[in-house]
């Protein structure tokens, strides 16, 4: 088994906030994977409750973050090629352009990717009618409807 397999990436957003089923999430995917360390991009958001969370259970972590040198600080996207180099599997939260960044980055390198289902909430079209109003107007009567 390579060093790849025994680690995942986790990725979403700064407003991201994980429960208790996205921890869950995380937990049984690293199970059936044998993963064994935590890959995050060391930002604010849903890295932070990440390693909060891996460090209490003794699981390790490592961060990966965009402030490296190298004629200048490296930018999200050049972190997130570092990132798909480093695990199979990408367990992925509802996040911003970093965070589609990365995904298709782990698409290209045909890595396993785990989407939260508040992410998969989050990129569900919105309805394109408008929603019905079902409150009573100036010429409805509430109350059964009379016999005919």
């Amino acid at each position: 088994m390579s060093v790849r397999a025994l680690g995942v990436i986790v990725s979403g957003g700064r407003h991201c906030v994980l429960s208790a089923d996205d921890f869950l999430l995380i937990e049984g995917t690293m199970r059936a994977r044998g993963a064994k360390t935590i890959f995050t991009d060391g930002s604010a958001g849903v890295a932070d409750q990440v390693e909060a969370w891996a460090e209490r259970r003794g699981i390790s972590v490592s961060k990966v973050t965009a402030n490296w040198m190298h004629e200048g600080t490296a930018s999200p996207e050049e972190r997130n090629t570092s990132l798909v180099e480093l695990a199979r599997t990408v367990i992925a939260f509802p996040g911003e352009e970093p965070t589609d960044d990365l995904l298709e980055k782990a698409r290209r390198r045909r890595l396993r990717i785990v989407e939260s289902p508040g992410r998969l909430a989050a990129r569900r079209p919105a309805l394109e009618r408008p929603i019905i109003n079902l409150t009573p107007g100036p010429r409805q009567r509430s109350g059964p409807s009379p016999k005919l």
